[in-house]
C-alpha cells in the first residue's frame, strides 16, 4: 500500500485554489487576506492535517509562539500553582510553553535555558535556582524578555522580577509569635542558595530585633535544600532535638511546609501540646494545611498572583516596540494566616485567618 504524502504549504495552496504566500498570510497573520480566500485556506488545512512548522514560520515571522518556563523543582508546595496560573494566561494568549525542571541543580539550569534558546523559544520565565543566573544572557543578549518569578538573581540584570514578599512574611512571623508570648524561638532554616532564604531569614532576624529581641543562633536549625521528604525529616529530626534541650524553644517557626509538618509530627510523638507548650508557624498555605490538628498557622504566598503577573510581564515584553525600558521590579505581598497551632487564645479546633 503507497503511503500518502504528508501535507505542505503547497499542497494546501493548491488545494484552496490560492499562492503559497497567501496561505502563509494565513497562518502567520502578516498582512489582511479576504474572509473568503481565509475560509477555503482553514478547509483546505483541515482536510489535509498539514501542520505548519513552529520553527519555520519563526524564520519569517522571529517569532515561535512558545514560552519556556524553567523552575528548580516541581516538589514545591507552591510550584504547580505557580505554573498553571502562568500556563493559563500564556495559552490565553496564543503561547505554547516549554517546561523543565531542574531538580535544585545549577547545571541542569544552565542546561534548561540552553535548551530553551536553541528551541527558539520567545522568551522565558525562570525561578532561579540559585545566586546566580549567568545563562539568562542567551536571551537578553539576544533582545528576549526574561521574567523572574518568586525572587532575583545576580547575572540577570536586564530582567523583569516579580518577588514573592519573603522578608515581610518572615517579619510577621516573629511579631507573632512574640505577641503570643514567645521568647525563645526556635527555626527551622533552609540553606540561603537563594534571596528567597536569605530574605526569610533576614525577616524573621529583624522582626525579633523589632520586638526587643535577639535571635538565638543556637536555636537555627539549617537542612538540606530540597523541598521533599527530606525536609519533613529534617524537622522531624531537628525538632526532637530542639526539645531535648535544658531549655527547649516556645515557638518553631518552619521556612516551607515539609519541616513544619515535620515539627508537628515530632511534638505529637513527644506528647508536646501545640499550641499551650510550643507554638508552629511554617510558610505556605495549601488545601491540606488548614485541616491539619491542630490548623497550621502558615505566612501564605501568592503563587497564582505571581504566575500570573509574570506571564502578562512577558506577554507585554513581547508586544513592545522599539528600545525596551528598564526592567521592573514587583513584589507580591505574603499573608500571615493564624491558625490553632500558634494563637493560645483558641481551642485547637479553632482557624482564624487574618
Amino acid at each position: 500500500m503507497t503511503k500518502k504524502p504528508a501535507p505542505t504549504i503547497r499542497s494546501v495552496a493548491a488545494d484552496a485554489g490560492v499562492s503559497v504566500a497567501t496561505v502563509s498570510a494565513v497562518i502567520n497573520g502578516t498582512r489582511y487576506v479576504s474572509q473568503e480566500a481565509t475560509s477555503r485556506v482553514q478547509d483546505a488545512i483541515a482536510r489535509s492535517g498539514y501542520r505548519p512548522n513552529r520553527l519555520a514560520r519563526g524564520l519569517s515571522t522571529h517569532r515561535t509562539q512558545t514560552v519556556g518556563v524553567v523552575m528548580p523543582t516541581i516538589l514545591s508546595p507552591i510550584a504547580p500553582l505557580l505554573f498553571k496560573s502562568a500556563a493559563e494566561v500564556l495559552h490565553e494568549h496564543g503561547f505554547s510553553v516549554l517546561f523543565s525542571n531542574t531538580e535544585l541543580q545549577a547545571s541542569l539550569e544552565e542546561q534548561a535555558l540552553e535548551l530553551m534558546a536553541d528551541s527558539q523559544v520567545d522568551g522565558i520565565l525562570v525561578v532561579p535556582t540559585g545566586e546566580r543566573l549567568d545563562a539568562v544572557k542567551l536571551f537578553t543578549d539576544a533582545g528576549k524578555p526574561v521574567v523572574l518569578l518568586l525572587h532575583g538573581a545576580q547575572g540577570a540584570p536586564g530582567c523583569d522580577v516579580i518577588r514573592s514578599g519573603n522578608f515581610k512574611g518572615a517579619f510577621d512571623a516573629a511579631g507573632h509569635l512574640v505577641a503570643q508570648g514567645a521568647r525563645r524561638i526556635a527555626v527551622l532554616a533552609l540553606p540561603a542558595v537563594s534571596e528567597s532564604e536569605r530574605e526569610r531569614m533576614n525577616g524573621f532576624r529583624s522582626g525579633l530585633l523589632s520586638a526587643g529581641l535577639d535571635l538565638d543562633e543556637s536555636l537555627v536549625r539549617v537542612g538540606l535544600p530540597s523541598e521533599s521528604g527530606a525536609s519533613e525529616g529534617h524537622g522531624y529530626d531537628e525538632t526532637r532535638a530542639l526539645m531535648a534541650l535544658r531549655t527547649p524553644p516556645e515557638a518553631i517557626f518552619a521556612m516551607n511546609q515539609y519541616m513544619a509538618i515535620g515539627a508537628l509530627s515530632a511534638l505529637k510523638d513527644l506528647g508536646v501540646q501545640v499550641p499551650g507548650e510550643v507554638m508552629v508557624v511554617g510558610y505556605d498555605d495549601l488545601i491540606w494545611t488548614r485541616h491539619l490538628e491542630p490548623g497550621l498557622s502558615v505566612i501564605a504566598q501568592q503563587p497564582e498572583v505571581i504566575g500570573r503577573l509574570g506571564a502578562s510581564r512577558l506577554i507585554q515584553r513581547l508586544a513592545e516596540q522599539g528600545p525596551p525600558p528598564p526592567p521592573e521590579s514587583v513584589t507580591v505581598d505574603t499573608r500571615l494566616l493564624v491558625r490553632a497551632s500558634s494563637d493560645r487564645q483558641l481551642p485547637t479546633t479553632t482557624k482564624q485567618e487574618i
